[in-house]
């Protein structure tokens, strides 16, 4: 599940979840467009808060 669908599907804003995992919201915005990835700290803050709903592979295309 991407973090796109997931804030979607639990009504959440970049802004919320940013809140939470202690990020900024334009961060949170810019992992959700794909502009930028996670570093390994903030990977591990997203797999907390979702319980392991987004995980790192979720940011990385599989399309050929």
């Amino acid at each position: 599940m991407t973090l796109a669908d997931y804030l979607q599907a639990r009504g959440l804003t970049a802004a919320e979840f940013a809140r939470r995992i202690g990020r900024s919201r334009s961060t949170v915005a810019r992992w959700c467009t794909g502009q930028r990835h996670p570093d390994a700290a903030a990977m591990r803050a997203i797999m907390d808060e979702t319980q392991g709903a987004v995980m790192p592979n979720d940011f990385f295309s599989t399309a050929t």
